[in-house]
Parts: C-alpha cells; sequence; structure tokens
C-alpha cells in the first residue's frame, strides 16, 4: 500500500519547524490510521468475498452432487425390474375395460353424501394416523362377521389403498424376517413392493390346475429351510381360486410349527358365493390380512385399504405410514364408513347376478375350446390366451390383465360384467 506526504509548506500545514512536524506527524498517523483501517475493512470485505465465492462453490458442488445422487437414484429405479411392473388399472374406465382390478359398480348416493357431509363439517385437515375410529371399527366388525376373527379397532390400520397396505406388511413386518416366501404367480404389485428393498425372497411353486395357488408342499418346504414369513392371497388375484378350510387349517399348523408368521391377501374374500376360510381365523396373532375397504362398492379410485394385524405390528407401520403418506383422504374415509353402513343391501344381489354371468362365460369359454383356470371368486375369470387371442381382444377395444405381469405368461385375466361374454366372443 502507497502512502504519499504532503512537503513542507503545502497548504494545511504549518511552516514552523517543529509544530510543523509534530503536526505532519500527527496527520500522518492518522492517515495511517485511516488507511490501515481501510485495508483492514478490504482485507475483510476480501475475505467476506473470497468465503462467499468459496460458498457459492461449494452449494454448485452440493447441487451437483445433489443432482447426481438423484440421477443415481432414477437410474437405479429404471433398471429395477420389479418397480417397473405395470399394474391394472384400480377400477374399470368403461364396460370394455374388463381388466382393471375392481369391476365397475356407480357410487351409492349415500357413499357420496357420507363424503360431501364430512366436507361441509370440516372434516378436510389430517385425520388419525390410523384412520377415523367408527371406520376401524366397521372394518373390524365386517372381517370378525366373515372370517371368524376377534380384531378390535386397534387391529386396524386404515391404507391410501391396497398397494400401501402391500408396502406396509411386506416392508415394515417383513424387516423383521431374514426372508419371505410369495406366490410365483401374484399380484404384480406385490413385486413392486418388494422391490423397493433388496432382501431375500423365495418363490413358492405353485399349481396352474388349481388356479396357481402356491402348493403346501411348497409352503412346508420353505418353511423347513428356515424361511418364517409367508405371503399368500386367498383368493388369488389372477384366477380368483382360494385354499379350501382344510388348507387354510394346515398351513396354520406349519405356522405354528415353525413359529412363523404370514401376510394374507383376503381382498377378494367378498366374492366367494361360499365364503372363504381365513388364516388369521386359526392363527390371529401370527397373520397380518390385507385388502380394501368394501372391493368393488365403487371406492377403488378413491384408495381406502385396510390392515388387520396384532397390535404390536401395528405401531411400527403406524410409523413409517406416518412418515410416507400420514393418512388416506378424510372424505375418501367417511365415504367407506357409509359404505359399510350399506354394503350388505345388495351384497347376496350382486353375487347372485355374477354367478350367473360367470357360468354362462364359462360354459362359452367351453364351446371355444378356451382353457378356463379354475376360480371361486365370482368377480374375475382367469384363461390361458396366445397372442392371436389377445390380439382379438385388442381390435375390438377389449382391455384385459396379462398374466406375464403377475408371473403367468399366456394367461389372461377378465373381469365379469356386462361385456364379457362380447370379449369371449370374439375369440370365436
Amino acid at each position: 500500500m502507497a502512502v504519499f506526504f504532503a512537503p513542507a509548506g503545502a497548504a494545511g500545514i504549518r511552516a514552523s519547524p517543529s509544530k510543523s512536524l509534530s503536526s505532519l506527524t500527527t496527520k500522518i498517523q492518522s492517515v495511517q490510521r485511516f488507511l490501515l483501517q481501510r485495508g483492514t475493512i478490504c482485507c475483510l470485505a476480501s475475505a467476506s468475498t473470497a468465503t462467499v465465492a468459496r460458498k457459492g462453490i461449494h452449494n454448485q458442488e452440493k447441487h451437483k452432487l445433489a443432482s447426481q445422487s438423484k440421477a443415481n437414484i432414477l437410474a437405479r429405479h429404471a433398471a429395477n425390474a420389479a418397480l417397473n411392473i405395470p399394474l391394472p388399472a384400480i377400477a374399470m374406465r368403461g364396460a370394455r375395460d374388463l381388466g382393471a382390478d375392481e369391476p365397475f359398480y356407480p357410487l351409492d348416493e349415500r357413499i357420496i353424501a357420507g363424503a360431501a357431509d364430512a366436507m361441509e363439517s370440516g372434516q378436510t385437515h389430517y385425520v388419525d394416523v390410523p384412520g377415523i375410529p367408527p371406520l376401524r371399527e366397521a372394518i373390524a366388525e365386517h372381517l370378525n362377521a366373515d372370517s371368524g376373527t376377534s380384531w378390535g379397532s386397534a387391529n386396524i390400520l386404515v391404507t391410501a389403498g391396497m398397494q400401501e397396505a402391500r408396502f406396509l406388511t411386506t416392508q415394515i413386518i417383513g424387516a423383521q424376517y431374514a426372508s419371505i416366501a410369495v406366490p410365483a404367480v401374484a399380484h404384480p404389485g406385490l413385486r413392486k413392493a418388494l422391490g423397493l428393498k433388496r432382501r431375500e425372497v423365495l418363490s413358492l411353486p405353485d399349481e396352474p390346475e388349481r388356479g396357481f395357488l402356491p402348493t403346501l408342499e411348497g409352503i412346508a418346504a420353505a418353511l423347513e429351510n428356515g424361511c418364517r414369513l409367508l405371503y399368500l392371497e386367498s383368493p388369488s388375484r389372477l384366477s380368483g381360486a382360494v385354499y379350501s378350510a382344510s388348507q387354510v387349517a394346515r398351513i396354520a399348523d406349519l405356522l405354528a410349527q415353525h413359529d412363523a408368521a404370514a401376510i394374507w391377501d383376503a381382498g377378494l374374500a367378498r366374492w366367494v358365493a361360499d365364503g372363504c376360510s381365513s388364516l388369521a381365523a386359526q392363527a390371529q396373532e401370527s397373520v397380518a390380512v390385507i385388502g380394501e375397504a368394501w372391493h368393488g362398492s365403487g371406492l377403488g379410485a378413491w384408495l381406502v385399504g385396510a390392515i388387520a394385524a396384532p397390535t404390536d405390528w401395528i405401531a411400527p407401520m403406524q410409523s413409517q405410514k406416518q412418515i410416507m403418506a400420514i393418512c388416506t383422504s378424510t372424505a375418501s374415509q367417511y365415504a367407506a364408513l357409509a359404505a359399510s353402513e350399506i354394503i350388505g343391501e345388495t351384497q347376496q344381489q350382486r353375487l347372485a347376478q355374477m354367478h350367473a354371468q360367470r357360468a354362462a362365460a364359462v360354459v362359452l369359454a367351453g364351446e371355444l375350446g378356451l382353457d378356463i383356470l379354475p376360480g371361486a371368486a365370482e368377480n374375475l375369470l382367469a384363461l390361458r390366451l396366445d397372442a392371436s387371442g389377445r390380439g382379438k381382444l385388442a381390435e375390438a377395444g377389449i382391455d384385459f390383465a396379462a398374466g406375464e405381469d403377475f408371473g403367468a405368461p399366456d394367461t389372461i385375466r377378465l373381469n365379469i360384467g356386462a361385456a364379457t361374454i362380447a370379449a369371449l366372443e370374439t375369440l370365436a
């Protein structure tokens, strides 16, 4: 830093030698102090600018790293075949959409009113994470009446649809076990839920002639080899096949022998005319039951599912749900509550109608030489079909669920409805 001094006799400096020197010295010191202060400020400003610059570079690097991390995660997800499995539509989008998970049914006005009344009364905020108490009670009562269980509201967790129920049970209950044994043929949502985390997944051998249900021998072998958690569908989400009462009893015995547990998807049970045996009725302390709230009531797209499980299993799933989704829509829960009060009014009528439609479809399929898979659920029909047959359905504007997404190539699933016969007629 250069310092310039004014010569003697310059303006503002007296000529007296002693006084001039003293005055000059004072001025020089003042200037030096000022310049030093200014220099310090400049240094500090330079340091501050450098710090900001360094922070800017650091933030850019952090942003670059975050972007790269995000890109890496997306790349891993894109490479994860399980996460990219297509899922069937939740509910039918039209008469010719026979591939959806739920059959079409118009919403009862009382269900709509239940949602509207809830919103008008201010029920537009977050509800209790496990679900509104009256809906949990209604679900527990429904399960107890249909399957002989003794669940209470504390055993019920309302979920944002069936897929969240699959995720919470397989991930949270599954975290307690080294492995999980699942059907070789199951709803694709199961593999999608399992694909989010690396774990040992065992495939249970099935019987195509029994609607792809896992064999009892395969279940026993998995347990004997050390697996302690099963995931089973009854009815099957592809074929509608169910385990008999004696087979369910045998599975319960196997769980007890090996101190094992099970996740039991019973979402389609209400479509089995003669009833469907529940594993939870015989092993309630080691079974979690999952399903939609009132499957086929028209609430499919409203995303209301449920888990019934021992309370010590409910707590960690509830915590995870609070982190992940907090709760399903308040209006949806009140709509489901309204549905619970009226669902029984048309149940037998709808079952009889579907039974007649399915029986007619099976007869026609037999006449056409089609290979129908056995199933007890009246809401769907599974059959073997090659690419040529699929092409005919596509040309006719008929949507179907592709069996390969479930793990069963050359198989399709059709909903039972007004267009099912027309769909089969295109295959003539």
